[in-house]
């Protein structure tokens, strides 16, 4: 199988080596596993280098963003996820028409980014906002379930607003160990293969170079498990990310 094609400007490597440079990404949450195989993604590179050209803030709707977003920047904070595209993450609110009892629940603080359709904030913790037809966070606001397939999802989103604006921990990943590890071992195959390094070196840098030494190469069982991580890394910068995205944080 031949290696995969690097994208063009290409310019933050991960570390590598036996000692298990995959780990550096278990730390990413949801979306930020899904922006670090979006940013990947050579179609999204051109596009998003085509919406620069143009002036334009948005790229094509099938990445899911909201808005264009640097593929060389690793911020996490300046990606924002469109609501049809992650209903557990995005969670809606407006004014509050009713106004029964005049106070205000402050929202937590974040990386804000005003459009036609409202204010967008994102939160630390991996929650976005959308403060529909709204300019600034002042008012009482209610926030909007849609009783929909998704509405556990948006449950729990609202859920983590409410332990955010509170000071409490964040809710517990929905990602198992086991998940986040394969998501970080996918990804540093990924990296790895998009540079052009051949299968036996992943799996040194991924297993180390004992464990690769103790099975004959050709049938090795590590050598197949190689190939998948890599085939799954591929699948997710191809659009695998949303599937990711629609689970929710």
């Amino acid at each position: 199988m031949a290696a995969l094609a690097s994208p063009s400007g290409w310019g933050r490597p991960p570390g590598g080596g036996a000692d298990g440079g995959w780990r550096t990404y278990l730390p990413l949450d949801v979306p930020g596993f899904a922006w670090e195989f979006l940013r990947r993604n050579p179609g999204y590179r051109n596009d998003f280098a085509g919406s620069v050209a143009r002036g334009s803030p948005t790229v094509d709707m099938r990445w899911g963003l909201r808005f264009a977003a640097d593929p060389d920047l690793a911020r996490v904070s300046d990606v924002f996820w469109r609501q049809d595209v992650a209903p557990g993450i995005v969670l809606p609110l407006a004014a509050d028409g009713f106004g029964d009892s005049g106070i205000v629940h402050r929202l937590p603080e974040g990386c804000a980014r005003a459009a036609e359709d409202g204010l967008h904030i994102r939160l630390p913790a991996g929650l976005q906002l959308l403060l529909q037809g709204l300019s600034d966070a002042s008012g009482p606001m209610v926030v909007m379930l849609a009783y929909d397939p998704h509405f556990g999802l948006r449950v729990k989103a609202a859920e983590a607003l409410d332990r955010a604006a509170r000071g409490r921990p964040p809710l517990k990943s929905r990602l198992t160990n086991a998940q986040r590890t394969r998501l970080a071992k996918s990804l540093f195959a990924l990296d790895a293969r998009l540079r052009g390094d051949s299968y036996r070196s992943i799996a040194n840098a991924l297993f180390g170079e004992n464990a690769v030494r103790e099975e004959s190469w050709r049938t090795a069982s590590l050598r197949a498990m190689t190939i998948r991580l890599v085939q799954a890394g591929r699948g997710l910068m191809e659009g695998g990310y949303l599937k990711l995205l629609r689970g929710g944080l």
